[in-house]
């Protein structure tokens, strides 16, 4: 870990005898050296990536789950690969997700980071439910919530909507999440809550009752319509609240 060198000047007053020659020496000059990596932050920073040898990684320190280190990569994953722990993930990606499901996420400053057009540049980095200072966010995938087979997920993974609380304010994305069997009309209630993870990609969990009952349903577009190809003629049911992303309207289809 590199050093920052201080030194503390005592200003020191010296009086001549002759009045003719009195004068006050002020602190000589002397030489501050900072011993560091050359990165704007130490040990490491994440964007850019700077500070790790080799193909080590700068990620967040995982063990205090505060601040920077460099960690091993294991396997370069990126956007398309499950993981299991940060060393699962490539340098400038980082392993979010739960314990049942989790993938490699890239590391952002902007939307424009991210894939277009519907990624955004919003997963707040957290640690015991707290955002992690000094730590960038991470990007949303650009994924299609309609599409049967999501080329931006990992394989057993699907499309789904979620609202991020990125910045104190409520963005909706799309991201990637588990898929499951369950197709139109599968009974998908855990207990008193919906579990999306039995429902197929293209599909979500969702209640139209109030949580007495949810359900998979497919996702379609431009809800109060009628939907031949993505409802098999059912009517496209919009979400409360409603959510749009990137100018198109999403819902799930009836009933």
């Amino acid at each position: 870990m590199g050093r920052l060198l201080t030194f503390v000047l005592a200003l020191s007053a010296c009086a001549n005898a002759s009045t003719d020659d009195q004068h006050i020496d002020g602190p000589k000059p002397i030489d501050v050296q900072i011993d560091s990596n050359g990165c704007p932050v130490q040990p490491c920073t994440i964007l850019p990536q700077c500070g790790c040898a080799g193909s080590s990684a700068c990620d967040l320190d995982a063990l205090i789950g505060a601040g920077t280190s460099c960690r091993a990569v294991n396997s370069p994953g990126r956007e398309t690969a499950s993981c299991n722990s940060l060393e699962d993930c490539d340098k400038g990606y980082v392993c979010l997700g739960n314990s049942v499901y989790a993938s490699c996420k890239k590391y952002c400053m902007v939307d424009a980071d991210c894939g277009t057009p519907r990624g955004r540049c919003a997963l707040d980095i957290r640690s015991g439910g707290q955002v992690v200072a000094g730590i960038p966010p991470a990007c949303s995938s650009n994924c299609d919530p309609t599409s049967t087979n999501p080329p931006e997920c990992p394989s057993t993974f699907k499309c789904n909507l979620f609202t991020a609380n990125h910045n104190n304010t409520q963005v909706q994305i799309a991201d990637c999440s588990l898929a499951g069997p369950g197709t139109q009309g599968a009974d998908c209630k855990a207990g008193t809550n919906g579990d999306d993870t039995r429902c197929a990609k293209s599909f979500s969990c969702t209640t139209t009752d109030g949580g007495t009952t949810f359900k998979c349903r497919r996702f379609c577009t431009n809800p109060g319509t009628t939907q031949s190809a993505q409802c098999s003629n059912q009517a496209c049911i919009a979400f409360s609240p409603p959510i749009m992303l990137a100018g198109v309207s999403y819902g799930v289809c009836a009933p």
